[in-house]
This record gives structure tokens, C-alpha cells and sequence, in this order.
């Protein structure tokens, strides 16, 4: 084969590697990085590299994805603790990779990478359904794939701080093929029950924040389907909305234990010090401290640690200190104050708000920051390597081959 023809099947190629990433979701993301680097080398031997530099550099995304990163390293002239900063930085890493999963990444695929991640993620199911057999039904069985962080975590691969954002979107993904896509009766039994296995495993997972966002997604799909009749999509998703709500509520007492303690905790936290509920409370004032006293420029993205003992003894001796605040706006705006916030805002609504054509992913390209905007709330997910990949990766594929503007 010559080296011409190789350049040309090259894009093929480093499309079905994308489509290997996406599948590395909700397993692990060290085979991402291995597959990234794979496809970087691809990239680079099929040549045309001023022009694929060129197109980039015209693309509003690449901008806004690089933007972040580019004021969270900017914050590091203020640091005090470098090592510590580049430890932050190194958790961005697939903000510096969206540029090559966007130049990657081919707009008539995007059902191949929708397929690869939904794979994944009937096989993620399957292990934690036999994990909750396991656990609750079955002692006896061999224990299964399971994550070991605690004695809960029904999982195979990633605790449910990862796990559950990416149950989230495919449960969306699910009902947006059932209600659109879906040809043919069999089709919509299939995307159907994978709504429903969905559903079961949020409510086994234990993962607040993801059904958090699964409602907010179930909310969106609602208004989606009925685009033209705002209270018949009100009602829906208000009726879908109980229905999960109570239904878990009755049906598992894993959930139901997670529920109580969460209002319990939240109530009471000032009684309940080192819950989780309480944490949450007690991280996001003490990080509202911290912004008071560095409201333009933050402490820089090494320092949060360190001004967070501090305040933390100030206000809060009786609780343990935290490495970040549980809640990525805090943890963006501590670290690079106000511009922070607006390249956040940006990373966050640009994709929300940007104008894409009716291809069919219109839909798809609002759900994905809806769920991050929501998500945000409760966890620093742009730092948590699964889901910011899973943000790249998506936005990338979502909005690849939609002609830049706004």
C-alpha cells in the first residue's frame, strides 16, 4: 500500500477509533488515552496540517474548550502551590483533546459513536443488574465486576460519580430514539427497554447528581416531543418525573435509603458533621468565603486546598477539609474568579445556545449541556476525567460538519 492510499483510509480509521473512545466512557478512561494517542499519530501522518489547523482555528468550540483551559493555566501565575496546580491541570487534559476529536470526528457517523457508547453501556448494566442480584437476592452467586469504593456501589467499572452521568444521557438517548428514530415496532421495543434498564440502574446506582440529570433530561425530552403544546409537556414530564420519583422510592431501598439520608442531611447538617449532605453544605459555603475575599482573579487553580483549610478552621473545625467544592462553578470561580466564570459560562451555554441545523441532532445538542449544567451543581464533573470526556466527545461529534457561526 502506498503512502497516499494509506493517508486516504486514514480518516476511516480514526473515525472507528473515536467510535472506540466513545465506548471507553463509562468503563475506564486509560484505554481513552491510549486510543487518543493512536488517533493523534493518524492525524498527523495523513497530513494536511495547515489546513486542518486553519479549520480549527476557525471554529467557535475550539476556541471557547481551549479558552478554559487556557485561563485555568493563566490562574497558575497567581499560585502559590504549583504541584498542585499541574495536578489540576492534568484533569483537564481532554479540554487540550477536543480540537483532535472535532477534526476527528465525521458528522455522518455521529450513530456509530451514539451506537458505541450505548454498547458500552448495555454491557455496564448487565454487570451491575448481576451485582445487585449479588448483593441483595443471591449472596451465593460469584461476585461479579464491581467497583470498590463502597459496599453499595452496584458499578462494574467507575463509581457512581462517573457512572451515573453517563446512565443519564443514554437513558436520554434512549427516549430520543424512541420518540424520533425509532423505525418499526421492534425498534421501539428495543430503545424502549433500554430506557428502562436504564432507569433501574440509576435507581440501583445510588448516584444523586446523574438523577438529578436524568430527570432534568426527561423534563427537556418532554418539552421536546410536545414542542408546540407546553402544557401537555408540562403534565408529561411531570407525571414521568413522579412516577421515577415514587416508584424508586417503594421499589428499592438502596434509593430510598440514599433519598432519607440526603433530606436528613441537608436539614440537619449543622448536626450531622462529615455526612455527605452536610459536606455538600459546608463545602459550598466555606468555598463562597473564599470567592468573597478573591472575586476578580480567585486564588489560582493550585491554592483551593490550602485557602480551604483555612477558612475551613475559621468556620467549620468540625468537618474535614476538601480538596475541591463539590460543585464545579465554585470550583472554577475559586480558582480563576471572574474571568473563570465566564469562560465556565461559555464552555457551558455556547453549545446550549448556538443555532445547528434540523439534521436530526438538534435535539441531542441541547440535552448534552443540560445535562452538564445541571450535573455542575453537585460535583466538579469538568474535572472528573469520565464525563469531561464524555462533554468533549460529544459536543465534538454533535456539532462537527455544522458550519461555524452562531
Amino acid at each position: 500500500m502506498s503512502l497516499a492510499q494509506l493517508r486516504e483510509r486514514i480518516p476511516l480509521a480514526n473515525s472507528w477509533l473515536l467510535a472506540a473512545v466513545f465506548f471507553c466512557i463509562p468503563v475506564q478512561v486509560a484505554p481513552a488515552y491510549v486510543l487518543s494517542a493512536v488517533m493523534l499519530f493518524l492525524w498527523v501522518i495523513e497530513g494536511r496540517i495547515g489546513g486542518k489547523l486553519r479549520e480549527l482555528a476557525r471554529e467557535p468550540l475550539v476556541r471557547v474548550m481551549l479558552g478554559y483551559y487556557g485561563v485555568l493555566l493563566l490562574s497558575m501565575l497567581w499560585t502559590d502551590d504549583r504541584g498542585w496546580g499541574w495536578q489540576m491541570l492534568q484533569r483537564h487534559k481532554f479540554f487540550l483533546l477536543f480540537p483532535l476529536y472535532f477534526s476527528v470526528a465525521r458528522a455522518g457517523h455521529f450513530g456509530r459513536y451514539v451506537a458505541a457508547f450505548l454498547a458500552s453501556i448495555v454491557l455496564c448494566e448487565a454487570l451491575a443488574f448481576y451485582n445487585w442480584a449479588q448483593l441483595y437476592l443471591w449472596p451465593g452467586l460469584p461476585e461479579g465486576i464491581r467497583v470498590a469504593k463502597s459496599t453499595g456501589d452496584t458499578a462494574p467499572f467507575v463509581d457512581r460519580i462517573f457512572y451515573t452521568p453517563a446512565l443519564a444521557l443514554a437513558g436520554y438517548l434512549a427516549g430520543h430514539r424512541l420518540l424520533f428514530d425509532a423505525n418499526g415496532a421492534r425498534e421501539r421495543l428495543l430503545h424502549g427497554a433500554l430506557l428502562a434498564a436504564t432507569t433501574l440502574n440509576l435507581l440501583i446506582s445510588g448516584g444523586r447528581a446523574g438523577m438529578v440529570g436524568f430527570l432534568a433530561l426527561f423534563v427537556l425530552l418532554a418539552f421536546q416531543r410536545f414542542v408546540h403544546r407546553p402544557v401537555a409537556a408540562a403534565s408529561v414530564s411531570a407525571a414521568l418525573v413522579a412516577a421515577v420519583l415514587v416508584g424508586g422510592y417503594h421499589a428499592s431501598s438502596y434509593f430510598r435509603e440514599r433519598v432519607d439520608s440526603a433530606v436528613d442531611e441537608l436539614v440537619h447538617y449543622q448536626e450531622r458533621p462529615n455526612t455527605s449532605g452536610s459536606l455538600r453544605v459546608v463545602y459550598a459555603l466555606n468555598a463562597l468565603r473564599i470567592y468573597a475575599e478573591h472575586p476578580m482573579l480567585g486564588v489560582g487553580i493550585g491554592d483551593y486546598p490550602k485557602e480551604y483549610e483555612r477558612m475551613n478552621a475559621l468556620h467549620t473545625p468540625g468537618w474535614e477539609p476538601a480538596w475541591n467544592p463539590h460543585d464545579q462553578y465554585l470550583q472554577t470561580l475559586t480558582a480563576a474568579g471572574i474571568p473563570g466564570g465566564v469562560a465556565l459560562a461559555l464552555v457551558l451555554s455556547y453549545p446550549l445556545l448556538r443555532r445547528g441545523p434540523p439534521d436530526g441532532r438538534e435535539r441531542i445538542r441541547r440535552a448534552v449541556p443540560v445535562l452538564m449544567i445541571t450535573i455542575c451543581l453537585f460535583e466538579s464533573y469538568l474535572l472528573r476525567s469520565n464525563v469531561s470526556m464524555m462533554y468533549m466527545l460529544f459536543t465534538a461529534a454533535l456539532w462537527r460538519g455544522v458550519r461555524a457561526g452562531p
